[in-house]
């Protein structure tokens, strides 16, 4: 075998672009393809660049001296006929490019959005219907956010989930309604970078899925990037699949979602109406034309989002009156309220995401408060104590067990406990109690008071403690 012997690394100086939707160093990537013949599909890809419109049915193109490489691979693209008329496609792209129009008046696509909000879903309140259109028309947008927010669409049975998530599929980007599986994953996230629309979310918790669960919710931000996965089929050969999994994604549930999904999401809750509704399929709408708009809506302003945001971010970095997580779930939506001309509706829709978000956050179980409280009454005038899982578990309420559970079970619950909420300071040796563990009362009232401090108990911690902590001291 001849090998060639090469003395530097030459580094690759082009360019990847995902061929469904990508916006990169000023320039918007969309893909599709459509039937060129009875018998055969063509690949296009659609390029805007110094505000002109090109078509390319190859996998690659130059732009100012760089070469930019659409990694399609064995992904398929979705169906332009579906999605958009290609009749009105054209004529928008001569007018585009001839300056005739092209100017879309994003009050309108606002209003139009919000106005099919209400005529197929009904929602709590009026602000609801806000976020929902601002979040919709973000889906086209969402390679510019390093982090975009899940939907969590919570409702009993027969309040009209399926009727919400129908309703996203006809308007959202390259949507796809589907069981939560990796198969389902790779088709609408990888392929598409599609807005991945998962109905009875609540199995998600059942045993066996948390592989796709762990993925799921490490996909809201743009870091988590691609995951790889190995894959067993029916004969037990095993291979390794690579996936991009950043996508929108929106969770239709009866129940609460799984703790670390719950605080990456938006809440969406549904109210049973007495209303008829119509169903949101293409004999009631022109949903091509209404996606139509929304596609002309991305291409005349990725540009103005992706700046609005990398100058809002650097905005709040200065008067950081939300922070965290809480920022990069929110910015988004707020970006795309101020690229529609909805300011009047900023302040409102913040509040109530903020409001909302607190019950996504993780509501701690009756034993976890009863340990946590159990150990601050223990401090007494100490600022340090050491208690084993066993001396508590015997000490505190039994109701809080099952009747069934061993003392040793009993310990383990109250050790899983403090070891989830990171309460002790330090592990301490094995004594005959056990393993022991060292509290310093200052990081248990921090946890206390993140997690249940409420104004009608009389515990350690009330608000009106003289001892104030800030935000930073919050933490945990």
């Amino acid at each position: 075998m001849n090998l060639k012997n090469i003395t530097t690394i030459e580094e690759f100086d082009g360019e990847i672009m995902h061929p469904s939707l990508d916006i990169k160093n000023n320039i918007l990537v969309l893909g599709f393809r459509y039937r060129l013949k009875p018998d055969e599909e063509q690949d296009l890809f659609l390029t805007v660049k110094n505000g002109m419109i090109t078509f390319h049915t190859e996998k690659s193109f130059e732009h100012e001296g760089k070469r930019y490489f659409f990694e399609k691979g064995k992904r398929k693209l979705i169906r332009l006929e579906e999605k958009w008329s290609i009749a009105e496609l054209n004529q928008f792209v001569n007018d585009f490019n001839n300056l005739k129009s092209g100017i879309i008046n994003p009050k309108e696509v606002f209003e139009k959005i919000k106005g099919l909000a209400k005529k197929y879903i009904e929602l709590e309140q009026e602000i609801d219907y806000s976020i929902i259109a601002a979040w919709a028309i973000g889906t086209y947008f969402f390679p510019v956010f390093s982090a975009y927010p899940f939907l969590n669409i919570k409702a009993p049975k027969r309040s009209g989930k399926s009727q919400c998530l129908n309703f996203l599929n006809q308007i959202c980007f390259n949507a796809v309604k589907a069981r939560p599986t990796l198969a389902a994953l790779s088709d609408t996230v990888d392929s598409l970078r599609g807005t991945y629309l998962i109905d009875q979310a609540d199995s998600l918790e059942r045993k066996g899925g948390e592989e796709l669960l762990d993925i799921l919710t490490d996909s809201y931000k743009k870091k988590g990037g691609k995951r790889r996965v190995i894959n067993f089929d029916k004969t037990k050969s095993r291979e390794v699949l690579e996936y991009e999994t950043y996508s929108p994604k929106v969770f239709a549930s009866i129940k609460e979602l799984p703790e670390d999904l719950r605080d990456r999401c938006f809440i969406v809750s549904l109210i049973r109406s007495q209303r008829n509704f119509p169903d949101p399929d293409d004999e009631n709408e022109n949903w091509r034309e209404i996606r139509g708009m929304l596609y002309k809506f991305l291409i005349t302003n990725y540009d103005s989002v992706a700046t609005n945001y990398s100058v809002r971010k650097i905005e709040y970095k200065k008067r950081p009156d939300i922070v965290g997580r809480e920022l990069e779930l929110w910015l988004p939506i707020q970006i795309m309220l101020e690229s529609l001309n909805a300011y009047d509706e900023i302040e409102l829709a913040k509040k109530r995401f903020l409001s909302q978000y607190g019950f996504s956050e993780y509501e701690p179980s009756d034993i976890e408060e009863e340990v946590i409280e159990f150990i601050l009454n223990q401090f007494q005038e100490s600022t340090e104590i050491v208690l084993s899982p066993k001396e508590i578990s015997e000490s505190i309420n039994p109701d809080m067990f099952l009747e069934r559970d061993t003392p040793k079970q009993r310990a383990a619950k109250v050790g899983w406990a403090i070891k989830k909420f990171n309460l002790a300071s330090e592990k301490k040796p094995r004594t005959k109690k056990g393993i022991c563990y060292s509290f310093e009362k200052t990081r248990v009232e921090n946890v206390y008071k993140a997690y249940f401090k409420t104004a009608d108990k009389l515990t350690p911690l009330t608000p009106s403690e003289e001892n104030g902590l800030n935000k930073e001291d919050l933490a945990v």
